[in-house]
């Protein structure tokens, strides 16, 4: 993709309305700005904005996700997508295979794994050595171990959950205690740690979404994740191996945000105040256009690349990389694809 800029629409005296083919921004300190559709990527809405409808319908049709952050804390982040695709053929096919226990359980092995290993190669990056990392390593390969043989979703998911549970404990150890972080926590996060994951992989579900819809699956129908109502559980699937980026930029800002950046309330939580909110936005800018994909996890072939360029590493973005993980989903559904195809082949014969 090369719509890559993101909007941050962050003042409640904004005001946005279309103007043709591109955004017209009031901002209530700063100069008009008209930003066209098409280099957009990505819409982060915060409080309560003027937005006109013909925006929200013109972003839904050109596939442009939207994240709405609540301005009071109270309430979930919630990600506005597109329509699906208009072909059907990439559901029916991905429909099939989640009603195929064997088939589901091997994705969903398959996507467990992928995430183990990104953990796995952050870990080696930045702390080989220690104890605590020993014990992490000891609990990644055993539940990769165990994964291989796997049967059912159930085990998939206890054996992620383990290597999840000493994911969490090894980030304990390794954060400053000024940070007050424990373990995982959310809805809401208790501590800024958690606050800033939750918005982190907020924001990657978002991106998900897009490269899901825009490639005609449907978000609800996981493999991993079981369905539920209301619930994306497609999209959280396929971030799961992109997960150990997340918690790498986190880990980053943790060395120039502060702890008073923070907003904290019984019933919201912990959440970034203003200061901190243009910190992480900033910061998630520039990880989003040169995103640290850990190792290859997802096995998809690397572009070629010009001699000229051969010294220098292949530039991922995470809109690029989120479609990578969605093609490489359409590949292992392929099989039920070519079902498809052939049903769609009769029905024409049939119609003649």
């Amino acid at each position: 993709m090369t719509d890559d800029l993101m909007l941050i629409i962050d003042r409640r005296e904004t005001q946005v309305r279309m103007d043709g083919r591109a955004m017209r921004v009031q901002w209530p300190d700063a100069a008009t700005e008209h930003i066209p559709l098409g280099v957009l990527g990505l819409v982060i809405v915060h409080g309560s904005p003027l937005i006109g409808c013909e925006v929200w319908r013109a972003l839904a049709e050109r596939c442009i996700p939207a994240v709405l952050l609540p301005g009071t804390g109270r309430g979930a982040a919630v990600c506005i997508g597109a329509a699906l695709g208009n072909t059907i053929e990439p559901r029916i096919a991905q429909h099939r295979a989640g009603n195929d226990p064997t088939a589901a359980v091997q994705i969903a092995r398959q996507l467990a794994a992928a995430k183990i290993r990104a953990q796995a190669e952050l870990r080696a990056r930045l702390d080989p050595n220690s104890p605590a990392a020993t014990r992490l390593q000891q609990q990644q390969e055993q539940s990769l171990e165990g994964l291989l043989g796997a049967s059912s979703n159930a085990s998939v998911m206890g054996l992620e959950g383990a290597a999840a549970a000493a994911w969490y404990a090894w980030l304990t150890e390794r954060i400053p205690s000024q940070w007050r972080f424990s373990g995982r926590n959310r809805r809401p996060p208790r501590d800024p740690v958690n606050a800033l994951l939750s918005l982190g992989y907020t924001l990657l579900g978002s991106e998900m979404l897009r490269a899901v819809q825009v490639r005609g699956l449907d978000p609800a129908m996981g493999f991993l994740h079981g369905v539920r109502p209301g619930r994306e559980s497609l999209v959280l699937d396929l971030i799961e191996p992109l997960r150990a980026s997340v918690d790498l930029i986190v880990l980053g800002l943790l060395d120039y945000i502060l702890p008073t950046q923070f907003s904290y309330s019984a019933k919201a939580g912990c959440r970034l105040n203003k200061h901190g909110r243009g910190r992480f936005f900033r910061a998630w800018a520039n990880a989003r256009g040169d995103w640290p994909d850990l190792h290859q996890v997802l096995k998809v072939a690397e572009p070629k690349t010009n001699d000229a360029d051969a010294g220098t590493a292949p530039r991922t973005t995470l809109p690029q990389l989120c479609l990578r993980q969605v093609e490489q989903l359409l590949d292992w559904l392929r099989p039920y694809r070519a079902d498809v195809a052939s049903d769609d082949k009769t029905e024409e014969t049939s119609n003649g």
